[in-house]
C-alpha cells in the first residue's frame, strides 16, 4: 500500500516537478552564458545579502554594476557553479536538467535519456578537467578560474604532479578517445585492424580479413509508456538505415564443367547472373502505427484482467505483418491460463491469425502475435537486395522472406538437409517453391546446381523448361523437361537413386566422404580420371515436387520408397528434396518421410490435425494466408514465424527469358537410364531363379502379374517372389508396377511367344 501511495503521490506532482527542473536548468543556463568576472555582486558575502533589503547605498551599488541577465541571483548562482564546480563546463548541467524536465512533463523518461543524460554529465567532468590542465600548463591571467572550475583545477593539479604536464594531457586525451568511443559504440578491434592496414600497406590489406557483418546490425529505438493501471508498455520499432552497396559474394564457373556427356568435360560458357532490375521494386514497407499499437495493448491488458490475469509489462515489436505483444505476467500467473484464452483475444481484438507462444523460448515472457489490420507486401527484391542475402555464405542459400520483426531471414538447403512443405490451396506454397528456384538462380551458376522439377498440376512450374540446357536435370527414359505424370515421376525418381548410387560409388573410389571434398579435390587436381571413371566437379541436384498428393494416390509404395531412399542417403553427395503438398495428411506425409525431413514449413492449413501432422504441433491453422508461414528448423523446438517473400508470375518469366537467352549447354544434363541399367545387368549373367520358367507360365496362363500371386501358387517367401517380378519385369514379360498394389500387366499374348523369349535366354 505505500509503494502505491508514493507512486500516486509522483503521479500527482509530476507537472510542478517537471516545471521546476526545467525552470532550474534554464536559468542556469541564461546565468551562465551573461556571466561576467566584472559583476561585483560576486563579490557580496552571505553576511551582506540582507543589507539589500535595508537600502545600503555601497550594496545597491554594487547592484547595479551587476550585468547579469538574471541580476544578482544569476550572477551569484553562475559566480558559484563556474568557480567551484566545472567551470564553463557547468552549462551542460543547465541542459541536463531541461531534457530531463521535458521528459518528464510529456511523460518520455526512458533509459535513452538517462543514458545521454549521464554521458554528457560525464563530458562535462573530463572538459573541465582537460581545462585545468591547460591553465595549469599555459598559466596566464587571462585564462582564469572560471573556464575550468575548482574541481577541474584541483583534480588537474593532481594529475600534473603524478605525470607531469605532457604526461596528464597525453592521458586526458586518451581518456577522451576512449569515452567518445564508447559514446558512438565503435569497434576499436577494427579500428585498429584498419590503422594497422594503412600503415603496413598493400600486403597487409590482403592479410586482414574484411568484416561484412558489421553492416548488418540494425538499431533499435525504444518508447517506453505506462497506461492508467501501472502497466508497462515498451515499443521496439526498428530504425532504417541507409546500407552501402554490397556486391554478392558469386563463385565462379568451373573450368570444367558437367553437361549432356557425363564421362567427358564440356566446354565453358559464358554466362551472368540475371539482375534485380528484372524484379519489380519493392513497395515502402508500413508498420502499424503507435496508436494502433498502444490500443491493442490496452485491450489485450483489459481482457486478460477480466479472467484477474495481471499483466507487469507488454513489450510491442511490429512488423510489416504481424505484431509481437510480449506480456510479462504476474509472478502468480500460471502459463496455461493465457494460453487458454486465445480465441477470446481475437474475439475482443477482431483479428484473426491469433498465435499464443507461451512461452518464448530463452525469454521470461509470454508471446502473442496480432497480424496487422494493414499487412504490407514482401517483394522478393527488397530481400535479394539486402545485405543478408547478398553476404550469406550458404552452399544453397535460400531468401525464406521477413521475419515479424521485419528482418530478412536466410537458410541453407544443403544444412536442412531437405525440407517438407505443407499447406492448404491459395496459402502460398507454390510461390514459396519459386521464391526456393529465384533464390538459387540470384545466387548461383549452371555449372553448380541443376533441378529436377516434378510438377502434377501442369501449371504452375511449367515455365522453367526454358532453363533445360542451363539449370535443368534430365532422365533420358521420359520425354518431359518438367515432370508432370505420375507415372514419369517414378521414373525419375528411381533415375535419381542411380544417380545417387554412382556418386557414392565414384566417392567410394576416389576417397572423400561428401560432394564438397570431391569438388575441391578435383578442382585442385588430385583425384584423375581413369578408362573406367571419368572424375568432373559434380554439380548439387535440387528435387522439387510441388504435390506429393497427386504422386501417392497413383502409387505410394512406387513414391515412398524413392523419396525415402533420397532423404537417408542423398544429402552426402549432393542431391537434396523440396516437396510439398495441399493434403498434410498422414497417408501422404507418411511417418518415414516424416522422419527423414527434420526441416519443415507450414503455411495456413484447416485445422490443428493438419498442422500436427507437418509441425508436431498447433498453431498453423491461425496463420493467416498468402505467404505466412511457420518455419520449423532441423533441431528446433519452436517454429519461426516469416512472410514469405512474394514473386509474381511476371517475374519468373522476365527471369527464365534473361537466362535462356544465354548461350547454354548443347544438352541438359542427363541422369543415368533405368533401361540401360536393366539391360547391363541382364548382359552381365545373372542367374535366373529356378522357378523363374514356372512363374512366367503362371503369369501368362492367368493373365496377370503380382507378387501376391507368385507366393500363393509357387509357395515361396514375399523377398523371392518380388526378385522373380522384377526379373520377370527386366526381361519384358511383365510391365511395371505404377497402380500401387494392383496387379501388373502381362505383355505376352501367348505362350509360344513366351517360349521364344525363353529360347534367348538359355
Amino acid at each position: 500500500m505505500k509503494k502505491a501511495k508514493g507512486g500516486n503521490f509522483f503521479v500527482k506532482h509530476k507537472f510542478a516537478l517537471s516545471i521546476s527542473i526545467f525552470a532550474f536548468g534554464l536559468i542556469l543556463i541564461l546565468s551562465i552564458v551573461s556571466y561576467s568576472p566584472r559583476d561585483e555582486a560576486n563579490l557580496l558575502s552571505l553576511s551582506e545579502i540582507g543589507k539589500i533589503f535595508t537600502g545600503d547605498e555601497l550594496v545597491r551599488i554594487k547592484l547595479e554594476r551587476t550585468k547579469n541577465w538574471l541580476g544578482f541571483f544569476g550572477a551569484k548562482l553562475s559566480f558559484l557553479f563556474l568557480n567551484y564546480l566545472f567551470g564553463y563546463s557547468s552549462i551542460f548541467i543547465g541542459l541536463i536538467l531541461v531534457i530531463l524536465g521535458v521528459a518528464l512533463f510529456l511523460d518520455k523518461l526512458s533509459k535513452s535519456i538517462l543514458k545521454f543524460s549521464f554521458y554528457l554529465l560525464v563530458f562535462s567532468f573530463l572538459l573541465s578537467i582537460f581545462l585545468g590542465n591547460l591553465k595549469l600548463i599555459f598559466g596566464t591571467d587571462e585564462f582564469r578560474v572560471e573556464v575550468c572550475g575548482g574541481v577541474g583545477i584541483y583534480l588537474a593539479d593532481i594529475l600534473t604532479k603524478l605525470f607531469g604536464e605532457i604526461g596528464s594531457m597525453i592521458l586526458l586525451l586518451f581518456v577522451f578517445f576512449i569515452f567518445i568511443g564508447f559514446v558512438v559504440e565503435v569497434n576499436f578491434y577494427d579500428f585498429a585492424a584498419k590503422a594497422s592496414d594503412s600503415l603496413l600497406g598493400l600486403w597487409s590489406k590482403l592479410k586482414q580479413p574484411q568484416k561484412v557483418k558489421q553492416a548488418n546490425i540494425k538499431a533499435v529505438k525504444q518508447v517506453e509508456l505506462k497506461n492508467a493501471k501501472g502497466t508497462e508498455i515498451v515499443i521496439t520499432t526498428p530504425e532504417k538505415k541507409d546500407f552501402e552497396k554490397v556486391e554478392p559474394q558469386r563463385s565462379k564457373p568451373s573450368k570444367i564443367q558437367p553437361g549432356a556427356v557425363k564421362d567427358v568435360s564440356v566446354r565453358k560458357i559464358d554466362f551472368k547472373l540475371p539482375p534485380v532490375e528484372l524484379l519489380e521494386e519493392s513497395d515502402e514497407e508500413t508498420i502499424a502505427d503507435e496508436e494502433e499499437l498502444n490500443q491493442n495493448a490496452e485491450i489485450l491488458r483489459k481482457k486478460l484482467a477480466n479472467f484477474d490475469i495481471e499483466v507487469e509489462k507488454i513489450s510491442i515489436t511490429p512488423g510489416p505483418v504481424v505484431t509481437l505483444y510480449e506480456i510479462v505476467p504476474a509472478a502468480d500467473v500460471k502459463v496455461r491460463e493465457i494460453v487458454s484464452l486465445a480465441d477470446d483475444i481475437a474475439l475482443a481484438l477482431a483479428a484473426r491469425g491469433i498465435r499464443v507462444i507461451a512461452p518464448m523460448p530463452g525469454k521470461g515472457t509470454v508471446g502473442i502475435e496480432i497480424p496487422n489490420k494493414k499487412p504490407s507486401i514482401v517483394r522478393i527484391r527488397s530481400v535479394i537486395e539486402s545485405p543478408e542475402f547478398k553476404n550469406f555464405e550458404g552452399i544453397l542459400p535460400i531468401a525464406m522472406g521477413k521475419t515479424i520483426t521485419g528482418e530478412v531471414y536466410c537458410d541453407d538447403l544443403a544444412k536442412m538437409p531437405h525440407l517438407l512443405i505443407g499447406g492448404a490451396t491459395g496459402s502460398g506454397k507454390s510461390v514459396g517453391i519459386n521464391t526456393i528456384i529465384v533464390s538459387l538462380l540470384y545466387k548461383l551458376y549452371p555449372s553448380e546446381v541443376k533441378f529436377v522439377i516434378i510438377d502434377p498440376k501442369k501449371v504452375e512450374l511449367v515455365n522453367y523448361r526454358k532453363l533445360a540446357n542451363h539449370y535443368l536435370a534430365v532422365c533420358p527414359d521420359v520425354d518431359e523437361d518438367i515432370i508432370t505424370t505420375p507415372e514419369n515421376a517414378i521414373v525419375v525418381l528411381r533415375s535419381l537413386v542411380l544417380e545417387m548410387n554412382e556418386r557414392y560409388e565414384k566417392f567410394s573410389k576416389a576417397g572423400v566422404r561428401n560432394i564438397q571434398d570431391y569438388n575441391e579435390k578435383v578442382k585442385q587436381g588430385k583425384i584423375k580420371s581413369t578408362d573406367e571413371i571419368q572424375h568432373f566437379e559434380l554439380p548439387y541436384i535440387v528435387v522439387i515436387i510441388d504435390e506429393l498428393a497427386d504422386l501417392m494416390l497413383v502409387g505410394s509404395t512406387d513414391v515412398e520408397e524413392p523419396i525415402t531412399r533420397l532423404a537417408q542417403l542423398a544429402r552426402g553427395v549432393g542431391i537434396h528434396l523440396v516437396v510439398a503438398t495441399q493434403r498434410p495428411s498422414v497417408d501422404v506425409i507418411t511417418g518415414i518421410i516424416k522422419a527423414n525431413f527434420p526441416t519443415r514449413i507450414a503455411y495456413q492449413v484447416a485445422s490443428k490435425v493438419d498442422s500436427r501432422t507437418i509441425l508436431d504441433m498447433n498453431g498453423a491453422e491461425q496463420l493467416m494466408g498468402s505467404g505466412d508461414m511457420l518455419y520449423l528448423p532441423a533441431g528446433a523446438t519452436k517454429p519461426i514465424r516469416i512472410q514469405n517473400a512474394f514473386v509474381s508470375p511476371e517475374e519468373v518469366e522476365k527471369i527464365v527469358d534473361y537466362i535462356s537467352s544465354q548461350p547454354g549447354y548443347d544438352r541438359p544434363y542427363e541422369l543415368p537410364s533405368i533401361v540401360e541399367k536393366q539391360k547391363v545387368e541382364i548382359n552381365t549373367g545373372e542367374d535366373f531363379d529356378e522357378l523363374f520358367e514356372e512363374a512366367a507360365r503362371l503369369v501368362v496362363r492367368f493373365g496377370q502379374a503380382s507378387t501376391s500371386l507368385l507366393q500363393r501358387r509357387l509357395r515361396i517367401g514375399y523377398a523371392r517372389a518380388a526378385r522373380i517380378m522384377d526379373q520377370l519385369e527386366r526381361e519384358g514379360i511383365v510391365g511395371p508396377q505404377i497402380e500401387g498394389n494392383k496387379a501388373r500387366e502381362v505383355l505376352i499374348g501367348s505362350e509360344n511367344e513366351l517360349d521364344e523369349i525363353l529360347k534367348k535366354n538359355r
